[in-house]
């Protein structure tokens, strides 16, 4: 029997829709109005013909199928995955695949692939398409690790792809949601040509300079009627102050990768609206090295988290675009209780009292973090909060190039202030994927086999009462571990100009334009 959700067709949940629905995080801003369906309502006038964006990050076409951090989230417009993931209950709905059937034993994924899907070049999807982009993300995707279990993908029919796995795994639908379906004549040695063939919604016109890419509408794309644009034109600009300015100057009608806090300037203005939601988050941290005295003492570690002022973290880092909570993962997570998202509230007697009780008040300790605006503010409130609880900090702020090695090999003393995502899909793909996280590998030289088996037991847990009690006991290791400090889920946030609606991205947080109109 195929477990396939039911189709949804395309989300309409306003922007990062992992909750209800959009969330307008700008105070007195235009709210947009989402309809049953969870997003803005299109109206009845003419659809202007092109839409301007600026975002951060420029597009890339030869990491594609890396699909790392930096991959901007506008590269969904041109590519289309396997299947999307629910945004309230992230589990599986059909996209290019229409249904899939496991075995009974859970080591076989046999998946059914839409037959009205073609590339921008006119050629028909094929299951052979599906198993170079699986076989590509093996080796070079972020979520590796996820595929890792894969023993064999193979086209078994016109129409079909089998997945073989070496043993049951409980969220392969999450790397299947994150990794692309790509031309599998248009890549060599996994890298794209220039002009990127998809099955998106946009066909790929041309990247300018490396930072403008110009997309055409797909009038052939499989969702009947979709999309309105004929144009899109993306700009990388990397001042948030630039793109505000052009959003002010008409030069722009929605503008993404701006820091929340940044945004405050477009309040009470009804020309703009600001739009995020509750997930599809990076969450920033506090993390520790264990092997580093006195954090090899689990109170000293404690101490951090009664120490640190979440709720001021949110308000003046993050401008309230951001929601404060004890553990890395949505408090939506199946298994997850309330008393574990709100374990350790701001307490600086108690800190100084578990400092006390460790012989470690006094202790000066090193405080490295990225030399970037958000990151010395939250470095300047964890310092202040760290030396009210007792500890001594020396600061150290780094180059993003200077400091990302030494976070992914492991080599930071102390304390290191980060942020990461992907824990917003599910803890297991968390402590798989996410170095800070990772089980066996990860920044804070956590080598504990309680840890491993709580993974093990993940993987294993193919029922929802199974995820949910494990979801439950990972939680509360890391609570009580304490080797990494959640200081808020940083939402990432967008402003658009009101003349646009029905914008929405998936459950991943990749931009979704098919349905999105802008009156002229």
């Amino acid at each position: 029997m195929s477990d396939a959700a039911r189709h949804h067709g395309l989300p309409r949940r306003g922007f990062l829709g992992l909750s209800a629905g959009a969330v307008l995080l700008a105070a007195g801003c235009r709210s947009a109005t989402d309809d049953a369906a969870g997003g803005a309502a299109a109206p009845a006038t003419a659809s202007a013909p092109d839409l301007q964006i600026v975002y951060g990050a420029a597009p890339d076409p030869t990491q594609l199928l890396h699909r790392g951090p930096d991959t901007p989230v506008f590269v969904n417009l041109v590519l289309d995955r396997l299947v999307d993931l629910d945004p309230q209950t992230l589990q599986p709905v059909p996209w290019l695949a229409t249904s899939w059937e496991w075995s009974a034993d859970r080591t076989r994924l046999v998946l059914k692939l839409r037959e009205d899907v073609t590339f921008h070049d006119g050629r028909p999807l094929s299951p052979d398409d599906v198993v170079f982009s699986l076989t590509g993300a093996t080796k070079t995707s972020q979520v590796k690790p996820l595929l890792e279990r894969i023993a064999d993908i193979r086209a078994s029919a016109a129409d079909e792809v089998t997945l073989t796995l070496a043993k049951p795994t409980s969220n392969l639908f999450d790397a299947l949601a994150f990794n692309p379906v790509v031309d599998a004549r248009g890549y060599v040695d996994g890298k794209a040509a220039e002009k990127v063939n998809g099955t998106g919604p946009f066909t790929w016109q041309s990247f300018k300079g490396g930072n403008q890419l110009d997309l055409a509408r797909y009038d052939r794309y499989w969702q009947s009627g979709r999309p309105h644009f004929e144009r899109i034109t993306v700009r990388s600009v990397t001042s948030s102050q630039a793109a505000l300015s052009a959003l002010q100057s008409g030069q722009s009608h929605l503008i993404g990768a701006v820091p929340g806090r940044d945004l405050k300037v477009l309040g009470g203005n009804p020309a703009y609206a600001v739009q995020s939601a509750k997930s599809s988050y990076q969450q920033a941290f506090l993390g520790v090295n264990v092997t580093t005295k006195p954090f090899d003492d689990r109170r000293v570690r404690q101490a951090l988290q009664y120490a640190v002022d979440r709720d001021r973290v949110v308000a003046q880092v993050y401008g309230g675009h951001a929601e404060a909570s004890s553990l890395p993962w949505p408090s939506h997570t199946p298994g997850v209780t309330p008393d574990q998202v709100t374990r350790y509230p701001h307490d600086p007697d108690k800190a100084r009292g578990l400092l006390r009780e460790a012989g470690a008040e006094g202790t000066r300790v090193p405080l490295t973090a990225a030399n970037s605006p958000v990151f010395a503010s939250l470095v300047e409130l964890v310092k202040y909060d760290l030396e009210q609880a007792g500890f001594g900090v020396d600061v150290q702020l780094l180059d993003n190039a200077a400091i990302q090695p030494k976070i992914q090999q492991g080599t930071l003393e102390g304390l290191f202030i980060a942020n990461h995502g992907m824990v917003s899909v599910s803890p297991l793909s968390g402590i798989t994927v996410s170095g800070p996280l990772q089980v066996g590998r990860n920044t804070s030289h956590v080598t504990d086999p309680a840890y491993a088996e709580l993974q093990t037991r993940a993987f294993a847990a193919v029922d929802e009462q199974a995820r949910a009690d494990v979801n439950h006991e990972l939680s509360e290791y890391l609570l009580t571990e304490s080797f990494h400090i959640t200081l808020a889920h940083a939402w990432e946030t967008y402003a658009l100009a009101s003349s646009v609606h029905g914008v929405a991205t998936s459950a991943l947080g990749y931009l979704r334009l098919d349905d999105t109109r802008r009156t002229a």
